[in-house]
């Protein structure tokens, strides 16, 4: 009978060990959990602001390149429309010099001819400053016919008005290719301007390109990220809700039980300790009597 006590004791013992492993154990855990949540609730929010970051830039960077684009357009069609307007003035200045020539040509011919005219006539064209000389208001009217030489002085006039005409035409001419010149060397530069800033337009766009792409790529991967820490946070809190129904049983019911086991193997305790004075005293008297044993009252013990 002591053996059997002996084993309860035993048994008794170990529960209570057991209960205070478990209790730690779900102790240790809880405090694991919680570190762990927290932890990886702090990583999720920490994913949450540089997604928020990465499309912040994705959006601005998207605007500025959209903004690069439309300066790309804008400035080809600027390239377009002085180019345009550059051959209109050249298309007018050819045309103008074409008449001026043409004007030159015609003038130079009618002098020439009536030059000749005059020449063949033998008529000579002075372009000298000839004296007048005064005639009295009562002296008479000439009367004679006049001669085929007296419109020499008009003739001077209309070949000197073809000269004038003729030098202003070659001065306009040569004025006009002049402004010409000038007009095609800005036209030049102006062009070449547009066309350097429209190769640094399009190399940022494609750095914008570049950048917006990584941004995208960095997203991608924060979302992962997020996605993984959301994994392990659900996966925590799955567990915990696994182990709280005996966890949370055995912290609420431990000092209890720890009671009732103590006050049990006190009883046992007081059992066995007078199991043991009993068995001495009727081994003392020589012989074990069964009968005397079986009258003991073990409820009484406490």
């Amino acid at each position: 009978m002591i053996g059997e006590i002996d084993k309860m004791l035993s048994t008794l013992t170990k529960e209570g060990q057991d209960d205070q492993d478990k209790k730690d154990q779900c102790l240790e855990e809880y405090q694991e959990i919680t570190k762990t949540v927290k932890d990886l609730d702090w990583k999720v929010k920490v994913n949450k602001a540089e997604i928020a970051k990465f499309e912040k830039l994705i959006e601005l960077r998207t605007k500025e390149k959209e903004e690069t684009i439309q300066k790309i357009k804008e400035t080809n069609q600027y390239i377009v429309d002085i180019t345009k307007q550059r051959k209109e003035e050249n298309d007018d200045y050819l045309q103008a010099k074409k008449d001026d020539e043409a004007a030159v040509a015609l003038l130079e011919k009618a002098k020439g001819a009536m030059a000749k005219f005059y020449e063949e006539q033998g008529i000579k064209v002075s372009f000298a400053q000839e004296p007048e000389f005064a005639r009295s208001k009562d002296d008479a009217p000439d009367a004679s016919l006049s001669g085929k030489g007296n419109n020499q002085n008009a003739a001077k006039t209309i070949l000197s008005l073809f000269a004038y005409i003729i030098e202003d035409l070659t001065d306009e001419l040569s004025n006009a290719k002049k402004d010409e010149a000038n007009s095609q060397a800005e036209f030049e530069e102006e062009k070449a301007t547009a066309e350097k800033l429209v190769d640094d337009l399009t190399e940022k766009k494609d750095t914008l390109k570049q950048i917006i792409a990584k941004r995208n790529d960095d997203k991608v991967e924060e979302n992962k990220d997020m996605k993984e820490n959301n994994v392990d946070r659900d996966a925590e809190l799955k567990y915990q809700a696994k182990i709280t129904p005996d966890c949370d049983w055995i912290i609420k019911n431990f000092d209890g039980r720890a009671e009732a086991r103590a006050a049990e193997m006190a009883g046992l305790t007081t059992a066995k300790e007078f199991l043991a004075g009993r068995t001495a005293l009727l081994q003392s008297k020589g012989k074990f009597d069964d009968t005397s044993f079986a009258k003991i009252n073990f409820l009484g013990m406490h």
